[in-house]
């Protein structure tokens, strides 16, 4: 028995508390991630490129191709012109013949060169003319997407993989690939030309140089598909320092609050947590780099160092002689090059395969949801009704519902208002509204059809909307507002337009009217509008482009007291031929709705008119009640 009990006593931990806490606290090795394969081959990128860049400009496509016989010429001319020479010194006894044999190979080896070169200028300019043409396509698709997208890091991240196609500074282009294939045909020719001089000497010398640049290969291919797979980690990092060095350091609006709130050594500490993880990024790639290009070197020394061995021995035993000598050496020296030149391009040219399939992953296949064919005919001329029906959303990345399962039907020409606590869904409801998120569940429907069964450009014109966050361009005023050619604008309208948003007389006092510019970005006269002043001038916008469906999210936001009353006072008119959404914290202005819909925890917590939720005392009447506090003398004043 005591036996049995000192065995216990030896397996029995001392601290069981202490061993399971230290259990706890073992961190789990990460799961290694599967590395990212390209979707689509070499053959079909190339073919993809080839086609797109054809209907662009066809000499964008030939012009890497036609400096392939100058290239290859031009070698052969390197590589016979010092033999010839020595063997006609050796061989020849009158200076002038031996002089013509001269003249006549620079002659030859110049004009290669100049052809060359001038295919070289073609090229070149037809490739910045494919890497414009591409900057172009990647954004229009990118200003084209369905407008969720940009919730999605999985699909942000596609967008930055297929920028990358362009390089960081700009200067890269999807024709390398094709430049990329015209190096290894070059290599390759030069390859069979070489090699047959050299395999005379001995068969064995072409082996040992092929063996040792395919290890080179290996090393290289090895580091590059390292240096792939942490592609997508290095542009997060990117654009982090981006936004800190050019958004926070360059923008009138980010710049005050840097000075006022002194966020300067916040911002600082910020930067340098992301220079020490940039610079931990790139030498964990430099340090790669390094590594292999050594091994490289060493093997390359230690290949072309048994090669021209074989040469020497052979010129040692009288086998060789001096001019077919120098023949060897060159070809010796320049094989090396060209074995490393068809694996290295053939290997630049996987890695340009890499980036091409990613630019057809995102500029070919459409993950768009909405309806971007035929749709059915847009209703025209009428206010329009808004049912959703069991809607649930949330956004990508996120936690919970923004919206969880809401079902409501806003009546045609109805005026209704949504309000709530900051982040209560109120914004995110009006952009299911117009499409702009899609639900995970349930289905929005318009005039009684589901949003997908109209044409998604045609559906957004059945709405206008004044939003917290906004855009202008540097353009005039008048087609900030209109959002069209200056000759196509109805200029009568635009003023009745810019009379009801209240805007009217501060245009009329611009140097210009309404062609003055906006914006000083392009022109040194340029106007900037106060934030009072864009909320009105956006307002004449959404009027101007009068759609059945107006959504005005906090558009009194900017508003000094007079200006806000005003629109209030004009809200019934400027909402009278149409559906409208009013989101507004100030709750005294939903009393000129047609009825309220309290959000709160995703769903509406209360709805009816103002009167009616005062009346029940719920959370309206809470919220109403701590508002009033602030702005009773106004309430009793109306």
């Amino acid at each position: 028995m005591k036996k049995k009990n000192d065995k216990q006593e030896k397996t029995t931990p001392k601290n069981p508390e202490k061993q399971e806490n230290e259990t706890k606290k073992a961190p789990e090795k990460p799961k290694k991630e599967p590395k990212r394969k390209a979707k689509y081959g070499t053959l079909a990128c190339i073919r993809w490129l080839m086609t797109r860049m054809w209907q662009w400009e066809k000499w964008i496509v030939l012009a890497p191709f036609l400096i392939i016989f100058p290239a290859v010429a031009l070698h052969a001319c390197g590589l016979y012109l010092p033999s010839i020479i020595l063997e006609s010194l050796e061989t020849s006894e009158h200076f002038g013949q031996v002089a013509q044999v001269i003249v006549a190979l620079i002659a030859a080896q110049l004009f290669f060169t100049l052809l060359r070169r001038l295919m070289e200028i073609y090229r070149n300019t037809a490739d910045r003319k494919c890497s414009t043409r591409f900057y172009y396509e990647l954004m229009k698709k990118t200003a084209d997407l369905d407008y969720y997208h940009w919730y999605d890091v999985e699909y942000m991240t596609l967008k930055d993989r297929a920028g990358d196609v362009l390089g960081r500074s700009g200067d890269g282009s999807p024709g390398d690939i094709l430049i990329d294939l015209s190096k290894v045909i070059i290599n390759a020719a030069c390859f069979l030309i070489f090699g047959s001089i050299i395999s005379m000497l001995s068969p064995w010398i072409i082996a040992l140089l092929v063996l040792g640049s395919l290890v080179n290969l290996l090393l290289k291919k090895w580091k590059q598909d390292r240096d792939w797979q942490g592609r997508d980690e290095r542009n997060a990092n990117g654009r982090k320092i981006n936004y800190l060095s050019w958004w926070l350091s360059n923008t009138p609006k980010a710049g005050k609050d840097i000075r006022l709130y002194n966020m300067t050594p916040f911002l600082d500490e910020k930067g340098h947590d992301l220079v020490d993880e940039y610079i931990r990024l790139t030498r964990k790639t430099q340090n790669t780099g390094t590594v292999v290009k050594v091994v490289n070197l060493a093997i390359a020394a230690l290949r072309d160092g048994l090669a021209y061995l074989f040469v020497i021995l052979g010129t040692v035993n009288g086998s060789v002689s001096a001019s077919e000598a120098v023949l060897y050496f060159t070809a010796i020296s320049q094989m090396s090059g060209f074995i490393d030149g068809i694996l290295g391009y053939f290997n630049k040219l996987h890695q340009s395969h890499l980036m091409v399939s990613d630019c057809i992953e995102y500029l070919d296949e459409s993950r768009d949801r909405l309806n971007r064919g035929p749709g059915i005919p847009l209703p025209q001329g009428r206010p329009l009704s808004i049912e959703f029906r069991n809607v649930s959303y949330k956004y990508p990345e996120g936690e919970k519902n923004v919206i969880d399962h809401v079902s409501f039907k806003i009546e045609a020409g109805e005026k209704i208002s949504l309000v709530g606590l900051n982040g209560a869904g109120k914004t995110t409801l009006t952009h299911l509204m117009c499409g702009i998120v899609l639900p995970d569940e349930g289905e929005v429907l318009i005039d009684g059809h589901n949003i997908m069964e109209y044409n998604r450009d045609e559906m957004y014109t059945l709405f206008s909307m004044v939003a917290q966050y906004y855009s202008t361009l540097p353009t005039t005023v008048a087609e900030n507002i209109a959002l069209r050619d200056r000759a196509e604008i109805d200029e009568a309208r635009l003023w009745q337009c810019m009379e009801e948003a209240g805007i009217a007389a501060r245009v009329r006092d611009l140097p210009h009217g309404i062609d003055t510019q906006m914006g000083k970005k392009f022109e040194a006269d340029g106007v900037e509008f106060s934030g009072g002043e864009m909320q009105k001038l956006l307002l004449a916008r959404a009027l101007y482009r009068a759609a059945p469906i107006l959504i005005l999210d906090e558009p009194t936001a900017a508003l000094d007291p007079i200006a806000e009353d005003r629109m209030y006072r004009q809200y019934h008119e400027i909402a009278q031929n149409c559906t409208s959404i009013f989101i507004s914290h100030r709750l005294a202005s939903t009393r000129f709705c047609d009825r309220i819909y309290l959000l709160d925890g995703a769903k509406f917590a209360e709805c009816g008119t103002h009167e009616e939720l005062m009346a029940r005392g719920g959370k309206y009447r809470e919220l109403f009640d701590v508002q009033s506090k602030y702005y009773r003398e106004e309430v009793d004043a109306e």
